[in-house]
């Protein structure tokens, strides 16, 4: 039913993400936040502190970067990194920047942010890794993705520092999740990355992605200006 209270529907809000956040549905529960973060809260009638919007606006940085990589984390990466606000998160922002910018991750970053996890976001997975050490493994094969046309399971588990067979099975979980461009030679091996496709279909993909990289440092230069 249909609420008119607006502190009721608020709350209601808040405590939605909180569940899907506890839940560890991390990319609904970052867009609750955001969408929270970024709307005219009135509790009582007074607006809510900027203070309180940016402690939502960190809930859902932290569990984008949670978040299962692929297609979906991505577009809501690239909308908390065009968010001004976000360039002062120091902790977070390094993280972010280099999530959306799909570059591997380095130990000190990851390590200082696991540091500003609450409990259940450092729950221990039925693979024996935590929920931190997943996103930070899935993100770094898909950063990888970007350096490598094809490379050997023992080459890419040195570079992401994991065991090969391990590193195998996540990645044939990403690509049965279409979350991840590739194919297995089991026999091999070997993980090759993206789709065959007609080298003109390639061409303009590479274009695409040459466009995006430019429109974004645009964006991000004006982002800097305005937080000067």
């Amino acid at each position: 039913h249909n609420c008119t209270d607006e502190n009721v529907r608020i709350r209601h809000k808040v405590s939605y993400a909180r569940i899907l956040d506890s839940k560890r549905k991390f990319l609904e529960a970052s867009q609750r936040y955001y969408e929270l973060s970024t709307g005219e809260i009135r509790i009582n009638g007074e607006p809510v502190k900027e203070d309180e919007l940016m402690l939502l606006l960190n809930k859902a940085v932290t569990c984008a970067l949670l978040a299962n990589a692929g297609p979906q984390r991505t577009r809501m990466l690239g909308t908390l990194t065009k968010d001004e606000r976000s360039y002062t998160l120091s902790t977070h922002w390094s993280l972010l920047d280099k999530m959306y910018r799909e570059r591997l991750l380095s130990q000190e970053e990851v390590q200082a942010f696991e540091h500003t996890l609450e409990p259940h976001q450092k729950a221990v997975l039925a693979d024996g890794s935590t929920v931190l050490e997943r996103a930070v493994i899935e993100h770094n094969i898909l950063a990888a993705s970007k350096l490598y046309d094809n490379v050997l399971f023992e080459e890419l588990g040195k570079l992401l520092e994991i065991d090969p067979s391990k590193t195998e099975l996540v990645v044939s979980r990403m690509i049965g999740e279409n979350r991840l461009a590739g194919s297995i030679d089991q026999v091999k091996g070997l993980l090759k990355f993206g789709t065959d496709q007609d080298p003109l279909v390639a061409f303009d993909a590479s274009i695409k992605r040459v466009c995006l990289a430019v429109n974004d440092c645009w964006e991000r230069e004006e982002v800097q200006k305005l937080s000067l």
